[in-house]
């Protein structure tokens, strides 16, 4: 069990200093109110109702996640994307009466950062989420619901995250998985051809099971998903479908493939849900430069897409940016 320091609350804005006061941020919250089995896979530690729809919420990061950049100065934007991913299910199921056993199915998933995310130390990184979270339609067998949080550690404002997903009680959720699997099945997925899994560096890990992609030879701008069905973190319990978060994961792995430039950093990533995985179907995903974000070279915007068959499964807009050599240049300057 890790030991983690009351929260350093950041100095400005002043008003957001009242909401995390009285928050824990020494133990996670229980691992099943996030959908976890192994408690160190859980990130939140803390929660509380601020209005009808916002709340804070407390998480800390410890060094050496699957999720985190293992480059050692900066943190993945993958694990804020994680932390808002459990936000939204604690949220759920303990202000807004969502009943364990229903199923939540993303629809979005998305972070925007300021400037490059600080990394766990010798002692945890510990966060403040000043966050939204709202139904937005309600039917008597399902629910979606949107979360919007301003992210903060205690060197000020890091971004932002947005979850949009639904919720489904179970009966419905089987007779939609029955109907998603035969279209699958419908349209099986082309075999990939000499794939060559990437080495750890490349995509910024260091271990070989933590490898999400391989590079097709016949295709530059094509990967292919590697899955380990005995993943620790990915699968860190038994899933029908192919895990939202190992396609963002993949996503992240394949852009930093992709521009081989490992001092950028993601300053956004808007990854949209639109299909289920099957996860014995494989799974390709390309890469397009759509431009440079900004005009000016400093940022790089790619599309990549993730298929199975003739079915997409999920769309990301990721821009990477270079990090201002001076922290005092901002707008359109930096």
């Amino acid at each position: 069990m890790h030991f983690v320091p009351p929260l350093a609350l950041p100095p400005e804005p002043r008003s957001l200093q009242d909401p995390w006061n009285g928050l824990r941020f020494d133990h996670p919250v229980p691992r099943e109110t996030v959908h976890k089995y192994e408690a160190s896979e859980v990130l939140l530690t803390d929660a509380a109702r601020l209005e009808e729809e916002r709340f804070a919420v407390g998480a800390a990061w410890h060094r050496d996640h699957f999720l985190d950049d293992q480059g050692g100065r900066t943190s993945d934007p993958v694990l804020l994307a994680e932390t808002a991913r459990q936000a939204a299910i604690h949220l759920s199921h303990r202000f807004h009466e969502v009943p364990y056993g229903h199923h939540f199915v993303l629809g979005e998933l998305s972070v925007e950062l300021t400037a490059p995310l600080p990394a766990p130390g010798t002692a945890p990184l510990v966060l403040g989420l000043d966050t939204r979270c709202l139904r937005t339609d309600r039917h008597p067998r399902r629910t979606r619901l949107e979360l919007d949080a301003e992210v903060h550690s205690r060197a000020g404002r890091l971004g932002r995250a947005r979850v949009r997903w639904e919720v489904l009680e179970p009966r419905r959720y089987a007779l939609l998985r029955k109907r998603g699997t035969a279209d699958a099945c419908a349209a099986p997925a082309p075999e990939p051809a000499r794939a060559v899994p990437l080495s750890p560096s490349r995509v910024g890990q260091r271990r070989d099971r933590d490898v999400l992609i391989s590079a097709d030879p016949a295709r530059p701008e094509r990967w292919w998903l590697r899955l380990d069905l005995d993943h620790p973190v990915l699968f860190d319990h038994p899933s029908d479908h192919i895990p939202g978060m190992a396609l963002l994961a993949a996503f992240r792995q394949v852009a930093l493939a992709t521009t081989a430039d490992r001092s950028r950093y993601i300053r956004s990533m808007v990854t949209r849900f639109t299909s289920f995985g099957e996860l014995d179907l494989p799974v390709s995903v390309t890469a397009e430069r759509v431009g440079d974000a900004d005009g000016t070279g400093r940022e790089v915007e790619l599309l990549l897409r993730a298929e199975q068959g003739s079915h997409e499964l999920a769309s990301a807009r990721v821009i990477s940016a270079l990090p201002c050599a001076d922290r005092r240049l901002a707008g359109a300057t930096c």
